[in-house]
């Protein structure tokens, strides 16, 4: 498994946050890296256990919807962004594949209960597809969110 990792400081709001990308390719074992990608800067935060593991639930969800949905013809990759807004964590994940498609119902596709934990988890959480087949999903965490 091949993957290109970026770190650097001072790209966040208070000009030391940390901001982190990887570049992954599409397959299962690039989904744990980008969860520990992102329990270290929850970490970093010194967020709770809770917001934690909600944090890497909901990138889990995104990081394997990117892996199962993007590239149904064989390879590809996308990049996992990380970074700190105003006491809050932003993750995108990105991927050039296929685009937001309608869900065909199929045994092998699993429950589909994905995109209903990333919207309960985050704060907010967006969809974006654009012409060239790009698919970002946003999502913005705040510590305890789900305790509100």
């Amino acid at each position: 498994m091949e993957s290109d990792v970026g770190v650097s400081e001072g790209r966040g709001v208070s000009g030391s946050d940390p901001h982190v990308e990887l570049t992954l390719d599409a397959d299962a074992e690039s989904v744990v890296l980008a969860r520990q990608m992102v329990r270290g800067l929850v970490d970093f935060l010194g967020w709770d256990d809770a917001s934690r593991n909600d944090v890497s639930i909901a990138v889990t969800e995104a990081c394997t919807n990117a892996v199962l949905h993007a590239y149904p013809d064989g390879d590809g990759e996308y990049a996992v962004r990380a970074w700190v807004e105003a006491e809050r964590l932003v993750v995108a994940v990105r991927d050039q594949g296929q685009g937001i498609m309608p869900r065909v119902e199929a045994p092998s596709t699993g429950l589909g209960l994905g995109l209903p934990l990333m919207l309960a988890i985050g704060d907010e959480v967006s969809f974006t597809s654009d012409a060239e087949g790009s698919t970002e999903v946003r999502m913005v965490f705040s510590p305890g969110a789900r305790a509100r």
